[in-house]
């Protein structure tokens, strides 16, 4: 599939997932709490616009695709640990903005440090932002093939359980206080990074031999993130604007929709063993797209609650299947600059669907049918970059151990 060298299968270190999972933790419960908190603050309390979320919400995904590829670029060249730090203290930093001042140029520029633009999807990675290629980085580095995607699917249960407890948490008290509150959690996982093991290697060149594998994933990536941007942004205002959902409310319903992307992460394993990395996403995401175009169309508060609860599920519940096959595929010394590679062509799309929604959110006292297209569209983006995944990875065969029941029934009849 690609020139990659094959990879290593180390033993799992488990007391540094450990401490890993720790601080993701910690930084989960924090961008929960803000992810809510921040579109409340800029419609309800502040009595700006859609727009204006629109293009914050822009803005932060553009700029967490850049940090994203520098930070992932410097762990594969200078080095793991700084880079970590630095990516981790953004989010704090970002909710300690907030709590200073309210202004519109300085919510813009905490939306940007922070990342603050996957207010639908608490377990859909949105609470990585910058942070998130060396995360994954770092769960590579710790596991054996053998596993890889179960320990991925477990450490993402686990963030998006925090961030669900945080979604629900910033439903209560003042939003600066919810602000406050988030930036001393995001601080407290900064302060985890000594105990975390990482790898003195670096990479001294700064070509890229896996060049072929990351430029499919970054394709493909590039139209997840047009869809993604679409639609997940805007989950929680549409919810606003639609149905006048109070804050109050809105924390429960966006907990209950994290919970449940949570547990569906943890099924990763059992679609690899089952359906494998390809199936897996065709299956997920095509699910993803129909429920994202039945969504604005019935306008019943029941049912658009009920596809809230299941949208973001399907769309991550493949994700760790994902991931270890692109592992598989990158050179061990490329890995860093495949996740920051994949995570910029995915943003940087993401904040072109971002306007595009945020617009259209806008328009919807003046059109009532506006607020359908981004739904709509996301449905065909996502079409067709299934129909990319089935053309770049029919080929892909997973490593020994972890060929999928599908496979080996195909082979048994053949």
């Amino acid at each position: 599939m690609s020139a990659a060298a094959p990879p290593v299968d180390r033993a799992t270190d488990a007391r540094s997932l450990a401490y890993l999972g720790a601080l993701r933790i910690f930084r989960s419960v924090s961008a929960g709490m803000i992810n809510v908190a921040f579109p409340f603050l800029v419609l309800t309390d502040l009595h700006l616009s859609t727009l204006l979320l629109g293009l914050m919400y822009s803005a932060a995904t553009l700029a967490t695709a850049v940090l994203g590829l520098g930070i992932g670029m410097a762990a594969d060249l200078i080095g793991k640990r700084l880079a970590f730090v630095v990516a981790l203290v953004l989010l704090p930093l970002a909710a300690a903005i907030v709590v200073v001042s309210t202004s519109v140029p300085a919510l813009f520029v905490a939306a940007v440090i922070g990342g603050v633009s996957a207010s639908g999807s608490l377990a859909g990675g949105g609470v990585g932002g910058a942070a998130q290629p060396i995360q994954s980085l770092l769960t590579t580095e710790l596991t054996s093939r053998k596993d890889r995607t179960r320990i991925y699917s477990v450490l993402a249960f686990l963030s998006g359980i925090a961030s669900a407890a945080g979604a629900y948490l910033g439903g209560f008290g003042a939003i600066q206080d919810v602000f406050l509150i988030a930036a001393a959690l995001g601080a407290l996982s900064v302060f985890l990074t000594p105990f975390v093991k990482m790898s003195k290697s670096v990479r001294r060149s700064i070509g890229l031999k896996s060049g072929q594998a990351i430029g499919k994933f970054s394709i493909t990536g590039m139209l997840n993130g047009l869809s993604q941007g679409l639609v997940t942004p805007f989950l929680i205002p549409f919810f606003i604007v639609l149905y006048s959902v109070t804050r109050q409310q809105m924390n429960v319903y966006a907990a209950a929709s994290g919970l449940i992307a949570s547990f569906a992460l943890l099924l990763a394993p059992r679609i690899e063993k089952g359906l494998g990395f390809l199936r897996g996403m065709l299956a997920t995401r095509g699910a993803s797209a129909v429920l994202a175009v039945i969504l604005p169309l019935v306008r019943l508060f029941p049912v658009s609650l009920a596809v809230y609860f299941l949208l973001p599920a399907t769309r991550v519940m493949a994700l760790p299947v994902q991931q270890a096959a692109m592992m598989d595929m990158v050179s061990e010394d490329e890995r860093g600059a495949a996740f920051g590679i994949n995570q910029t062509t995915r943003l940087v799309a993401s904040s072109g669907g971002t306007y595009f929604a945020g617009a259209e959110f806008a328009a919807l006292e003046t059109d009532p049918v506006a607020i359908d297209y981004p739904f709509a569209l996301y449905g065909v983006v996502l079409a067709a970059n299934l129909c990319l995944y089935w053309w770049f990875f029919r080929k892909y065969k997973p490593p020994s151990g972890v060929t999928p029941a599908a496979d080996r029934t195909a082979q048994g009849r053949a």
